[in-house]
């Protein structure tokens, strides 16, 4: 599988590079992304002017939708075949956001520049 990683701030340093296809753990999902979008959080991330600095090599895009193609062994809230999109903060679920949570896609999560993706995306939202 192939994928963009950023590593450094500006365009050139987006790289295109292969990957291991994901397996899901067994609280995990594996989307397959569908669509994907710019907006202007990644534009900042990208320029270097966004408030949490980005991981090294990180997949870059927040914004994307797909359907999952695999699930773990002990995930109950999806299936196979549901449409989902994710969200920024992939780790909160509810109650009040604190530093533990603090961790975006596209910053310092790998994000939607990709075919599929993997992992434990508790905020992933079912799509009608």
């Amino acid at each position: 599988m192939r994928s963009y990683r950023l590593e450094g701030s500006g365009t050139e340093p987006l790289m295109l590079r292969d990957t291991a296809q994901p397996e899901p753990r067994p609280h995990e999902i594996v989307v397959r992304v569908r669509a994907t979008s710019l907006n202007r959080r990644d534009t900042m991330i990208l320029n270097g002017t966004y408030p949490l600095p980005p991981r090294q090599g990180v997949v870059p895009l927040s914004d994307g939708a797909g359907d999952i193609v695999a699930i773990g062994d002990t995930v109950t809230r999806f299936a196979v075949g549901d449409r989902v999109t994710g969200s920024y903060f992939a780790r909160w679920i509810d109650g009040r956001i604190h530093a533990g949570l603090i961790d975006q896609l596209g910053c310092t999560l790998d994000g939607m520049s990709r075919r599929t993706m993997g992992g434990a995306l508790a905020r992933s939202s079912r799509l009608a």
